[in-house]
């Protein structure tokens, strides 16, 4: 039996044990950048490690029987192998699952942050579902599809369907949803209800751009996270009708603006949040991003990539530093990164371009 790995801030329980919270500490360093890939082999062999010998009872199927607990992971079913990545990026933690030679999966999960699965390869044919203790109706899930499952909602059952099979896992602390709205702690925000399986673009590419920076190590990562989590979950209550419709009728304040800017030339060389530019300007991540769009012509994520670039090109131009020295000055994780940013802007490589400088 394959134990699907799942992401940090779940209750995962399968139909013959229940994993402890020792499994996670030994499988992720919370916080990491490290990229983990895990084989089955590897899986039962920290299982081993954890003490776990015992078969323990299933889960019960009701909500109220039914302890929100964090452990890694929540799918199980006969395969060949399962590898899983991992990356965490404070609240918000993503791994991209692939496994083959499934047979059958069984789902028992309540999660404590909200979760957001990703079809990557393989249909999803037939199953049967529970959420709360009540059947509800399958949904056919193809590559691209989405499935939601908001924090505290119990969902059981079971699928089958392609033989070989990948999907990307998003976990994000309600919290985090809570600030990305500009709500204070103690308002509450409109409950977002499950959905099993859906096709929407908006969702589909946010959630693929995180699953991109999952094998990221660059600084600007957590900034395109932010921005991919703000897009998530305002498309997730404008399609449940939860959220009313805010328009920004212009672009940042001269001041507004020049704050921000004065901030990321100011940590150009480290990982910059955009909560921490949204909360410079006094506006909530959309209404940031969207305002600074209006301003400065390109998004916040691009804005700092050009700004980086342009950095870069001084020291070329000007300085005798290595390539390598460059792209850490400037905020880049190696130097291969670099060069590919740098490829992309520019159309040359940093070498070529600082060739051709005149001397």
């Amino acid at each position: 039996m394959c134990r699907f790995l799942g992401t940090k801030g779940h209750r995962a329980v399968t139909d013959s044990f229940q994993i402890p919270d020792l499994l996670e500490e030994m499988c992720v360093l919370r916080g990491s950048t490290a990229t983990n890939s895990l084989s089955e082999e590897r899986t039962m062999q920290s299982l081993k490690l954890a003490g776990i010998s015992n078969p323990l009872p299933a889960a019960a199927t009701a909500r109220s029987n039914v302890e929100c607990v964090p452990v890694s992971m929540f799918k199980s079913g006969a395969c060949r192998s399962v590898l899983r990545d991992h990356k965490s990026w404070g609240r918000v933690q993503a791994d991209h699952v692939r496994r083959t030679g499934l047979a059958k999966e069984e789902t028992a999960v309540t999660p404590c942050h909200h979760l957001l699965l990703l079809n990557l390869k393989g249909n999803s044919e037939r199953g049967e579902h529970f959420l709360d203790g009540k059947r509800v109706a399958f949904v056919r899930r193809r590559p691209g599809s989405v499935l939601f499952m908001p924090a505290g909602c119990n969902w059981q059952g079971w699928e089958t369907g392609a033989s070989s099979a990948a999907y990307l896992s998003i976990s994000v602390d309600p919290a985090v949803v809570t600030e990305i709205l500009n709500r204070s702690a103690d308002s509450t925000l409109p409950s977002l209800s499950p959905d099993l399986g859906c096709e929407d673009p908006v969702l589909m590419n946010a959630a693929r751009a995180i699953g991109a920076e999952i094998r990221d190590r660059s600084p600007l990562s957590t900034l395109l996270v932010e921005s991919c989590i703000a897009t998530i979950f305002a498309q997730l209550f404008r399609k449940q009708k939860h959220m009313p419709t805010q328009r920004v009728t212009g672009g940042l304040s001269p001041i507004s603006f020049n704050r921000v800017i004065e901030k990321i030339d100011e940590d150009l060389a480290f990982d910059l949040s955009l909560s921490q530019l949204a909360e410079l300007a006094g506006l909530s991540i959309p209404h940031f991003c969207r305002a600074f769009k209006h301003t400065a012509g390109c998004p916040p994520y691009t804005y700092v990539v050009r700004r980086r670039i342009g950095r870069a090109k001084e020291f070329l131009q000007h300085s005798a530093m290595s390539v390598t020295d460059i792209a850490l000055s400037c905020g880049f994780s190696s130097s291969s990164h670099f060069a590919n940013a740098f490829r992309r802007e520019v159309g040359m490589s940093p070498m070529t371009y600082r060739a051709n400088q005149p001397r």
